[in-house]
């Protein structure tokens, strides 16, 4: 007899010790979190507001070299909720180099929602024009 079980992330098979294992491991968290010694998850924030936003980038962004950003996504609709992330669209007077990929962590930082940092290049040379037209239809410059 196979006792293997199905994951509900993608169907694969998984083990039954590993079954077992995280099953233990929810139990012990449930029975920590009734009896009070473990606290509940923080429910992240909702990102600030565009203005504030831009206030709070500018001086990052002029230290950085990076002549415009652009707001898109949820944020920039007014739609964004806890839990949402800020999208941002970057164009550079100089090419940063590999410091681009420290760059969304570090905005992150700052505002204290994750972030997603796309250059103005990227966007308009995506083969998808319809993602394109998405990104572009909700950027706002800050």
């Amino acid at each position: 007899m196979n006792h293997a079980t199905f994951s509900r992330k993608g169907g694969r098979a998984r083990s039954l010790a590993k079954t077992i294992a995280n099953r233990a491991k929810a139990v012990a968290y449930w029975e920590a979190r009734r009896s009070g010694r473990a606290t509940a998850a923080r429910r992240r924030s909702p990102p600030p507001a565009p203005a504030v936003i831009g206030q709070l980038l500018a001086d990052y962004c002029r230290r950085v070299g990076i002549t415009r950003l652009e707001l898109f996504g949820s944020t920039a609709r007014g739609q964004a909720k806890a839990g949402s992330d800020v999208d941002l669209i970057a164009t550079f007077r100089d090419n940063p180099g590999l410091r681009f990929f420290t760059m969304e962590d570090e905005m992150a930082a700052i505002l204290g929602v994750p972030v997603h940092l796309l250059t103005r290049d990227a966007v308009d040379e995506m083969t998808n024009p319809y993602r394109r037209a998405s990104i572009l239809a909700d950027a706002k410059e800050l």
